[in-house]
């Protein structure tokens, strides 16, 4: 638990005791739910919160990746039609069908 945590916790104790001794039990259990309930109000709003933060992360990297792989695809290495290996087209007339 944080400092400002263990504060607002014990501020919230001391405040409850108080109410306790001066107000009566009634008053004191209503502060509790109240705050019970504010306190899981926080926590839904944060674990809401990291689930859309997740979603939008995920969302993010699979429209970079679609980016990169419309860009990879855009611009393909060029063949050397003159590499080794390649076989070299014939010149015009030396088709012996054609003479």
């Amino acid at each position: 638990m944080t400092n400002r945590g263990a504060t607002a916790a014990r501020l919230l104790a001391a405040f409850a005791t108080l109410l306790v001794l001066f107000g009566g039990q009634n008053t004191a259990v209503l502060v509790a739910s109240a705050s019970a309930l504010a306190l899981l109000a926080a926590a839904l709003r944060r674990s809401a919160f990291s689930v859309l933060m997740a979603g939008t992360a995920v969302a993010a990297q699979t429209a970079a990746a679609a980016r990169s792989l419309l860009r990879d695809t855009a611009f393909l290495p060029q063949r050397d039609p003159d590499a080794a290996g390649k076989p070299h087209p014939r010149p015009p007339g030396s088709n012996p069908a054609t003479v």
